[in-house]
C-alpha cells in the first residue's frame, strides 16, 4: 500500500514528521494535528480524537466509501517532458531568482539543476521546488517541496509512480557496484554534486519501503544507507536494512542531520569517503551492548503501546491483548470448527487497517482462500458468489496488503521458514498466519520430537523477524466433542504449548440430530473462544457468533 501516493491522488498536501504524515483533519478541519502512519495508513487526530484505518480516512476525505488504496486512475497521467521543461524554465528564468538563491545556499549547483531538471511551481501558498523522477529517461513522477520561508511541506504529482529518485543512474552498473541511498532527494543531489553518482533516494522518507526497490537494489554487492542522523531516520534505516541480506547493508552515520547539511557545513567528499569506509552492519548478530539492550527495551515498550495487531472482536481482544513482535500464538480447534475461516477474518480486517500479513496455508490453494475472502467481504454464501460479485469484491480488496503463501512440492520446515524470511524482507509482513503445523510433520516413528522442533523453529523465527506468528495446530484425534480443547490437547507434543506465548482454542457445540448434521453446518453458530496458557495475560473465555454460510465471525450484542 502506497500511503503517500494515495493521499496525493485525492489532493491532500502533507508534511513529514518522522514516520508520520501530518495532514489537515478531514473531519474537524484543524491543521497540523492529524497524523497518518506512512507505512500502514492508520491515522488519528489530536483535536477531534477521531482515528481508524486508511479506508476510513479515505472515505472521510473523498465523501465516498473507498476500500482500496487509490492507484493510478483514469485521467491521472504521469508528468510529461513538457511539464518538466516548463517548470525548469520557470526556475531558471527571471522569476526563479529567489529559488535559485536558496538552492545555491544549500550547495546545489546550476549543473545539478540542469542534470536533475529541477523546476519551480508558484501556488497561492508560496513557491514549490519541483523534483521530477525519471524511469528510462521518461518522467514518471514529480515531487513538490515548499520553499522557505514557508514551513517545509511535501506534495506529489497525482498518479505518479513511486520509484527510487535517480534510479536511472544504476541502469548500467555492474553487480559488484556499491550503492548509496539517502533519505531525501536534496541529500541525493548533494551527493551527486560531490562526485557520488551511484546514489539514489527513497521517495517515501524513512517510514516506508517499496518491495520493488528491493528488487532494484539487491542485485548489487553493497548498499550504504545514509539516512538522517536522528531517532526516526536511524529507526527507518534499521527497519529498511532488514529487507536485505545482512552482509549487504551498511549504516553510514553522519555527524550532522543529513548529507546536505554535511556539505553545507563545510565538510567534503573525502570525509564522506572516510565515513563510508568506517560504516558497519547495523548489528552484530546475537551480541548486544548494554546500551543497545536498553534502547531495544525502550523501543519495545513504545511499540507495545502502539501495537494494533489484535483481534477486532472487542471481547476476544480483552483476553488476548495485542500480539507483540516475537509472539507465537497457537490456534487450535476440532476439525471443521472454523479455524482457518476465523484466521481469515482476522487477516482481512488487519489488511483493511493497513497491517501487512501473510496467510500461508498448506490445506487450501490461494484461489480457494481468496474465494472465501470474497464471501466474507460480500457477506454472501458460496452459491451466491457470482462472477459479477467476484469482480466487485476484487475491486474492494485489491491493493490490500494481504498475501497468500503455499507449497505443493518440497514442503519442509526449512523451505517454509526461508519463504517467510524472504517475504518479510520483500513485502514487510507485520504478521504471519501458518495453516497448519501438522502438515509439516513427516516422521512416523519420531513425530513427537519432530513436532517439537517445528514449533520451536516457528518461535525462533518470530523472534528473529520481530513479528507475531499465529500457528494453526490440530488437536488429538478422538477428543470428547463436548469438551473444549486446550493446551494439553494439541496433537503430538507438549513442547508446542511450552514454545508458544498463548493458545487460542475455538469450540462449537455439535448439533444433536442426524438430520441437522446432514445440513451444511454440523455445529451450532455460538463459538466459544478460550485463551489458554497465556504468558502475559490472565486468559479466559468469551462467546462470538459464526455465520457458517458466509464465513463471518461477529460479536454477540450484549
Amino acid at each position: 500500500m502506497n500511503i503517500e501516493e494515495s493521499l496525493s491522488n485525492v489532493g491532500v498536501s502533507f508534511k513529514t514528521q518522522g514516520t508520520q504524515f501530518v495532514i489537515t483533519c478531514p473531519l474537524c478541519g484543524k491543521h497540523d494535528h492529524c497524523y497518518v502512519n506512512q507505512t500502514t495508513g492508520a491515522w488519528d487526530c489530536k483535536v477531534c480524537f477521531e482515528s481508524g484505518g486508511f479506508s476510513k480516512l479515505m472515505e472521510a476525505i473523498t465523501g465516498s466509501k473507498i476500500t482500496e488504496p487509490m492507484k493510478e486512475q483514469e485521467g491521472k497521467t504521469p508528468p510529461t517532458k513538457a511539464d518538466v521543461d516548463q517548470r525548469m524554465h520557470r526556475l531558471l528564468g527571471p522569476n526563479g531568482t529567489g529559488a535559485i538563491e536558496y538552492l545555491v545556499s544549500r550547495g546545489i549547483t546550476i549543473e545539478a539543476i540542469h542534470h536533475f531538471k529541477l523546476g519551480l511551481e508558484k501556488r497561492k501558498d508560496g513557491e514549490w521546488l519541483c523534483i521530477p523522477y525519471f524511469e528510462n529517461g521518461e518522467p514518471v513522477n514529480m515531487k513538490f517541496r515548499r520553499l522557505p520561508p514557508a514551513e517545509k511541506t511535501f506534495d506529489r504529482w497525482k498518479g505518479g509512480k513511486s520509484i527510487l529518485f535517480n534510479q536511472d543512474a544504476l541502469k548500467d552498473l555492474p553487480p559488484e557496484s556499491e550503492i548509496i541511498m539517502t533519505e531525501g532527494e536534496i541529500d541525493c543531489i548533494s551527493m551527486w554534486v560531490h562526485g557520488f553518482k551511484a546514489c539514489v533516494s527513497t521517495s517515501l522518507g524513512a517510514g516506508a519501503f517499496s518491495p520493488a526497490w528491493v528488487d532494484t537494489l539487491e542485485r548489487y554487492q553493497r548498499l550504504y544507507l545514509m539516512y538522517d542522523n536522528d531517532t526516526e531516520g536511524q529507526k527507518g534505516a534499521r527497519k529498511h536494512a532488514d529487507r536485505f541480506s545482512p552482509d549487504m547493508v551498511f549504516n553510514v552515520v553522519l555527524p550532522v542531520k543529513d548529507a546536505n547539511d554535511f556539505f553545507v557545513q563545510g565538510h567534503d567528499a573525502e570525509e564522506i569517503d572516510e565515513l563510508i569506509s568506517k560504516a558497519k552492519p547495523f548489528d552484530i548478530e546475537n551480541i548486544m551492548t548494554m546500551q543497545q539492550v536498553h534502547e531495544s527495551l525502550t523501543r519495545s515498550e513504545e511499540e507495545r503501546v502502539e501495537s494494533r495487531i489484535k483481534p477486532h472482536w472487542p471481547s476476544v481482544a480483552r483476553l488476548t491483548g495485542a500480539f507483540e513482535p516475537g509472539d507465537l500464538i497457537i490456534l487450535t480447534a476440532s476439525p471443521k470448527t472454523g479455524k482457518t475461516t476465523w484466521a481469515l477474518n482476522l487477516s482481512l480486517r488487519w489488511a483493511k487497517n493497513g497491517i501487512s500479513g501473510l496467510f500461508y496455508c498448506l490445506e487450501m490453494r490461494p484461489e480457494r482462500l481468496l474465494k472465501k475472502c470474497y464471501q466474507i467481504e460480500l457477506q454472501c454464501t458460496e452459491e451466491g458468489l457470482t462472477s459479477k460479485g467476484m469482480v466487485q469484491a476484487h475491486r474492494a480488496l485489491s491493493g490490500q496488503p494481504l498475501y497468500f503463501g503455499y507449497n505443493y512440492r518440497k514442503c519442509t520446515i526449512d523451505v517454509v521458514l526461508e519463504t517467510i524470511r524472504r517475504g518479510v524482507r520483500r513485502f514487510g509482513f507485520e504478521i504471519v498466519i501458518f495453516d497448519n503445523l501438522h502438515f509439516l510433520s513427516r516422521s512416523i516413528t519420531h513425530q513427537t520430537q519432530e513436532l517439537g522442533n517445528i514449533s520451536k523453529s516457528f518461535k525462533l523465527l518470530a523472534e528473529e523477524l520481530k513479528i507475531p506468528i499465529i500457528l494453526i495446530a490440530q488437536p488429538n484425534r478422538g477428543e470428547d466433542p463436548n469438551r473444549v480443547v486446550g493446551i494439553n490437547d494439541i496433537k503430538g507434543s507438549s513442547d508446542i504449548g511450552a514454545d508458544c506465548d498463548q493458545v487460542i482454542a475455538l469450540w462449537r457445540k455439535k448439533k444433536k440430530s442426524k438430520e441437522q448434521e446432514l445440513q451444511k453446518a454440523a455445529f451450532e453458530p455460538e463459538t466459544l473462544v478460550r485463551v489458554d496458557a497465556s504468558r502475559f495475560r490472565s486468559g479466559g473465555e468469551t462467546v462470538i457468533m459464526f455465520e457458517g454460510e458466509t464465513g463471518i465471525f461477529g460479536e454477540i450484542e450484549r
